[in-house]
């Protein structure tokens, strides 16, 4: 009979790193308003996302594998186009600050609710600032001072402590069984109106989230160097595709129908379940996912699973932004105890989003604009990447991506394309006016 500890073992790998990471904080909000807007209709979306993203990422990891002297950006720089390259980059570390900064505040809002203690209000700047320095030190201690298997260790745990919060919290909803496995048949909800506005919760706009809460460059463009740091090979392909297929298939897709099953069931019966807008004022009312005098653990519960799934996010967006810069500018960009710049780069630039996110008051323009480089440009870009370095045999040598992988990644490219062709306009509607 296999052990507990053999089963771990079989998770840990950049496999299990990248989903902690795509389980963060913006997934969970995405499928929970899912949940509570549309109930379970929406469900089926999970299952035909899963096959693209999990190969897509597996392909990613397949470049490190077999290219572990090379960093992605390096491959990019030389196979393809530096000064594609260089937009990409541009592009990608503000947008990671900002990520970071915006996880380390919903780690310290999830970290007072833990407490039991009401949101930090701006008289109290100063313990703001402190507490979101303190939680990011602790962090940076926690995953990072013992090298790059420890970070592996740490990032699976904190992925299985994300999965049994959100289990717990969905479990109350399996009584409805019935309705759960009718959300599995595709179909399209009506749009929702919201009480007092004439914006109504778009169940297209839904699916689109929840794609995109899976669809992300840390993913393709970051996997490379996990797996090169991990010390993949050619002989480990196999393996690796299987870790793939338990982290980001099972586990992430379990994880996303536990968080819509939750909000479907402890939200949507509420008279102004349309009027949710985030995450806060959902799990403020968590209160229906445990039953009787458990009902009150429902928004602790919660608030556990938000706090890690901010932690994990947070990790992943630093540790692929170090890889990015350093490989860029051609230095060491290794994660190993001896490799000190990029530990010092890599504090430095979590204290300083840690300093900076109580404040939040960066220009509403500049996010915009950002927002739009990575959603409009930078995803689809990263989808051509792979599909052109997956196929060349100089890269991949006799392990060219197979014909079914590349329908995937064409899938996905286009999945992409057409988040970017319906995100375009908001984007610009929000520049012009």
């Amino acid at each position: 009979m296999r052990t507990l500890a053999a089963f771990f073992s079989d998770l840990v790998g950049p496999a299990a790193v990248m989903a902690a990471g795509t389980m963060g904080a913006g997934a969970v909000a995405s499928f929970l308003l899912a949940g509570a807007w549309f109930r379970y209709e929406l469900l089926w979306v999970i299952l035909a996302m899963l096959p693209v993203f999990v190969v897509s990422v597996d392909t990613a990891s397949r470049i490190g594998a077999l290219n572990p002297g090379h960093g992605m950006f390096a491959l990019v720089r030389t196979r393809i186009s530096s000064g594609l390259a260089w937009i990409i980059l541009l592009l990608v570390v503000p947008v990671h600050f900002l990520v970071t900064m915006g996880q380390i505040s919903v780690m310290s809002s999830a970290f007072l609710t833990l407490l039991g203690l009401p949101a930090s209000s701006s008289s109290s700047l100063g313990l703001e600032v402190f507490l979101s320095v303190a939680l990011s030190a602790a962090v940076l201690w926690l995953v990072f001072s013992r090298g790059y298997e420890r970070m592996q260790r740490v990032m699976t745990l904190l992925m299985l402590l994300m999965f049994l919060c959100f289990l717990v919290v969905a479990v109350r909803g399996l009584v409805e069984l019935p309705a759960i496995l009718a959300g599995f048949v595709p179909s399209l909800p009506q749009d929702l109106a919201v009480p007092g506005s004439e914006s109504p919760r778009i169940a297209t706009s839904s699916i689109i989230a929840m794609v995109g809460a899976a669809v992300a460059p840390a993913a393709l463009l970051g996997m490379p160097y996990m797996c090169a740091d991990d010390g993949g090979s050619r002989e480990e392909l196999t393996r690796a595709f299987r870790q793939a297929i338990i982290n980001m298939g099972f586990v992430f897709g379990a994880y996303a129908m536990f968080v819509v099953v939750a909000g479907g069931y402890a939200l949507y019966s509420l008279p102004d379940h349309a009027s949710f807008a985030d995450v806060g004022q959902a799990s403020a009312v968590f209160r229906d996912a445990l039953p009787g005098v458990f009902s009150a653990l429902g928004p602790v519960i919660f608030s556990l699973g938000l706090f890690t799934a901010a932690m994990t996010t947070l990790v992943v967006a630093a540790q692929v932004t170090i890889y990015f810069v350093l490989d860029m500018v051609g230095k060491e960009w290794r994660f190993s105890s001896d490799n000190t710049l990029y530990q010092r780069v890599l504090t430095g630039f979590v204290l300083a989003a840690a300093a900076l996110a109580p404040f939040w008051d960066f220009p509403a323009l500049l996010k915009v604009i950002l927002l739009m480089g990575i959603n409009v440009v930078v995803i689809p870009l990263a989808f051509v990447i792979v599909l052109v370095l997956v196929n060349s045999s100089d890269v991949m040598r006799e392990f060219k991506a197979e014909w079914w992988r590349n329908m995937l990644l064409i899938i996905g490219l286009v999945t992409s394309i057409v988040l970017a062709v319906d995100k375009a306009p908001h984007y610009y509607r929000l520049l012009m006016g």
